[in-house]
C-alpha cells in the first residue's frame, strides 16, 4: 500500500456528475472474505445447501427492506434499481444454483467457496456487459457472501457531519444506504459512467468522479478533499490557497447554470442557423421531469426494457400501454422514440428461462430475441401502437444487423396494425419506425434498410464495441475503445451520409452524445439529433449555439483525414476552445494546458 502523502496531490479520474465539492473524506474500506478450502464431509452437503438458501432467503428480505427505508421524498429511480435487484435476487439462483449444488456435492467445496466460483463464472459471461449489470449482480453476491459468513455490509451511523465518500467501487446497495443529506460528493477507484452509481450520482445532481487510481491509497480519514466533477479530478488535502480558487469555480458554474436557465425554451441551433434537436434518454417515466427541466426537446430513446425487468412476470399489454402513454403525454407535443425491448446480454427476465450463452452479447438479444418470442413481442407492440394516439411517438427496433431482420420486425408491426383497424382501436397510422445502427453490418447495407424505415438511431456504445471487436468492460482492453477511432468517425460519416441520400434523418443516442468534446465533430458530420442523459443537454444545446456549421464542418473534414485518435482529441478540443472559449470550464484540465 502506498503511504499516504501529507501534500497536496491531484488525481485524474472519470468524471460521471457534474459539480465541485469540497468537504473532509469519508473513506469506505473494501473487506475481502475468507473463503475456507478445506473439503467437507458428504454428510455436510444438504447442511451447506440449506445455508445458502437461507442466505438468499435474507438477502432477499435486506433488499425489500431498503426498499421500504426510502422516505416519500426519494427519487423513484432508486426504488426503480432496488426492484431490480430483488429481481436479480430472485434470478441469479436459475443461473448459478445448478453449478453451486454440483461443485458441494460433487467436489465437496465448502458453500461460500463454491457459490464463490459459481458467481465468478456467471460475471465472466456477463463480462461484456456496454449496461454494466454485472455490477448488480456482483453486488447481490457480495450481499450473499457476506449473509454466509456473518459479517455485517458496512456502517454510516457515524457520519455526523456532510463528507466525501471515498471508497474502492460503491455498489448500489451501498449506495442507497448512504445518508442523502450527509453525502456532499462521490470518488472511486472503479467504476465507469453508465454504472448504477454514476446514474444515482447524476439522479440526485451530486458530483462524482470514478476511476481514481490508487486513490484509497492516497487518502486518510478526515483529510480535506475537493471533488471536480466537472473535469474529473480529486485534489487531496487542497491548499488554502486551492481552496479559495475552487470556491471561486464553484461559485462561477452555479452562475453559468443560472445563467443557461434561458437555453431551455430555445433550439440548439448554430450561428448559422443549423438546427440539431437534443433530446434525452430515459429508463423510467419518472425521468421526463428532468428532461423538461434541463431543457431536453423530447426523447430520443425511451429504453423500454426496465418495465419488463422490474418485476418477475411479464407486463401485460395494459400495463405497457399505461406506462408508454404517461411519457408520451408529459413530452407532448415533443417526440419520443421507444425502443423495442432489448432483451439479452446482461439483462434477465424472471418469467423466461432463458439458455446460456457463451458470448452472450452477440447472440440471442434485442430484435432477435423479439422476433423468435413473437407474443411478447406482439404484446409490447400493441401497447406502443396504442399509446401513439396520445402524442408524437416513434418506434425503433434495436440491434439490427440484416435487411430480413428489419423485414420482419416491420412484418409484424404491419399485422399488429391491422388487427388494431379490425377492432377499431385508434392509433397513429403514420407513426414513424426506425431502426438503431449498432452493428457494422447494418451500417453497410443501409442501402436495402432505408425504404423501410422513417429514420435512423445511431447507438454509439455498441457501434464501437462490435467496430473496434473491443470490450470496454475489460481492462486489459478498454484503452482502445475509443470513440474518435478513425474507423469508428469513417463509420458514422458514412452512415449519415448514405441515410441523407435517401431523406432520412440520422439520430445518435449514445454516450459519445453527450460527450461535450465530441460536439463538434457531430455537429461537422451534420448529424440531425442527439440524445443524452438530461443533466448533459444545457451545455450540449450552448455548445452548438456558439459556433456555426461553416466552422464545424471543416474541422470535421480536417479530423476525418486524420489516423491517431490522440492527434485527433486534442485537434477536437482545441479548436472547440478556439470556437467557444468557455469551454474551458468543461473540458478536462489536460485539454486546456495543452492549448495553452
Amino acid at each position: 500500500m502506498t503511504e499516504p502523502s501529507t501534500s497536496e496531490q491531484v488525481l485524474r479520474g472519470i468524471p460521471v456528475s457534474l459539480g465541485i465539492e469540497i468537504g473532509p473524506a469519508f473513506v469506505i474500506q473494501e473487506e475481502g472474505f475468507h473463503l475456507p478450502t478445506l473439503a467437507i464431509d458428504p454428510s455436510e452437503v444438504d447442511g451447506e445447501l440449506e445455508r445458502l438458501d437461507k442466505a438468499w432467503e435474507t438477502t432477499i428480505e435486506q433488499i425489500k427492506g431498503m426498499r421500504e427505508s426510502q422516505g416519500e421524498g426519494e427519487r423513484q429511480l432508486f426504488d426503480d434499481i432496488l426492484e431490480i435487484h430483488l429481481m436479480l435476487a430472485n434470478d441469479i439462483p436459475i443461473y448459478i444454483g445448478s453449478r453451486v449444488e454440483e461443485l458441494v456435492r460433487g467436489k465437496l467445496l465448502p458453500v461460500e467457496t463454491a457459490f464463490h466460483q459459481a458467481l465468478n463464472e456467471l460475471l465472466e459471461r456477463l463480462s461484456k456487459s456496454p449496461l454494466q449489470r454485472s455490477e448488480d449482480v456482483a453486488d447481490i453476491g457480495d450481499q450473499v457472501l457476506r449473509n454466509l459468513v456473518g459479517r455485517d455490509a458496512a456502517q454510516f451511523d457515524e457520519i455526523e457531519a456532510p463528507v466525501i465518500v471515498v471508497a474502492e467501487d460503491l455498489s448500489p446497495s451501498m449506495t442507497v444506504r448512504l445518508p442523502k443529506d450527509k453525502v456532499l460528493a462521490f470518488a472511486t477507484t472503479r467504476g465507469s459512467r453508465s454504472s448504477h452509481t454514476a446514474i444515482m450520482a447524476r439522479s440526485l445532481e451530486i458530483p462524482a468522479v470514478v476511476g481514481l487510481a490508487d486513490l484509497v491509497d492516497h487518502v486518510t480519514e478526515g483529510d480535506l478533499i475537493i471533488i471536480d466533477g466537472d473535469r474529473g479530478q480529486a485534489i487531496l488535502r487542497p491548499t488554502p490557497e486551492t481552496v479559495s480558487r475552487f470556491n471561486r469555480l464553484r461559485e462561477a458554474a452555479r452562475q453559468r447554470v443560472e445563467a443557461q436557465v434561458h437555453l431551455r425554451e430555445l433550439q440548439a441551433e448554430t450561428r448559422d442557423g443549423y438546427v440539431i434537436h437534443v433530446q434525452a434518454n430515459i429508463e423510467l417515466p419518472e425521468e421526463v421531469e428532468a428532461v423538461i427541466e434541463h431543457g431536453g426537446h423530447g426523447i430520443g430513446l425511451y429504453r423500454s426494457e426496465f418495465l419488463f425487468l422490474n418485476r418477475d412476470d411479464l407486463p401485460n399489454e395494459e400495463e405497457q400501454f399505461l406506462a408508454y402513454r404517461a411519457v408520451v403525454e408529459a413530452v407532448a407535443p415533443d417526440p419520443v422514440t421507444l425502443r423495442t425491448l432489448d432483451i439479452g446480454g446482461d439483462k434477465f427476465l424472471s418469467s423466461l428461462r432463458t439458455p446460456r450463452e457463451m458470448n452472450p452479447f452477440m447472440g440471442w438479444r434485442a430484435i432477435r430475441f423479439c422476433l423468435q418470442q413473437p407474443e411478447i413481442f406482439h404484446t409490447q407492440l400493441r401497447a406502443i401502437l396504442r399509446a401513439s394516439a396520445f402524442g408524437n411517438l416513434s418506434i425503433m427496433f434495436p440491434m439490427i444487423s440484416e435487411i430480413r431482420e428489419l423485414a420482419l420486425a416491420s412484418e409484424a408491426l404491419e399485422r399488429v396494425r391491422e388487427e388494431l383497424r379490425r377492432e377499431g382501436e385508434p392509433f397513429n397510422e403514420l407513426m414513424e419506425v426506425g431502426a438503431m445502427i449498432e452493428v457494422p453490418s447494418a451500417a453497410l447495407v443501409i442501402e436495402g434498410l432505408a425504404p423501410m424505415v422513417d429514420f435512423f438511431s445511431i447507438g454509439t456504445n455498441d457501434l464501437i464495441q462490435y467496430t473496434l471487436a473491443v470490450d470496454r468492460g475489460n481492462e486489459r482492453t478498454a484503452y482502445l475503445y475509443d470513440p474518435l477511432h478513425p474507423g469508428v468517425l469513417r463509420l458514422i460519416k458514412e452512415i449519415v451520409e448514405k441515410a441523407h441520400s435517401f431523406g432520412k434523418r440520422v439520430c445518435m443516442c449514445g454516450e459519445m452524445a453527450g460527450e461535450i468534446e465530441f460536439t463538434l465533430i457531430l455537429v461537422g458530420l451534420m448529424l440531425d439529433e442527439v440524445s443524452m442523459s438530461p443533466i448533459s443537454i444545457p451545455t450540449i444545446k450552448r455548445l452548438i449555439r456558439s459556433i456555426s456549421l461553416e466552422d464545424a464542418v471543416p474541422v470535421a473534414e480536417e479530423a476525418l483525414r486524420m489516423t491517431d485518435p490522440s492527434e485527433i482529441r486534442s485537434f477536437l478540443r482545441s479548436k472547440t476552445l478556439e470556437l467557444a472559449p468557455w469551454t474551458v470550464d468543461y473540458l478536462p484540465a489536460e485539454a486546456v494546458s495543452a492549448s495553452a
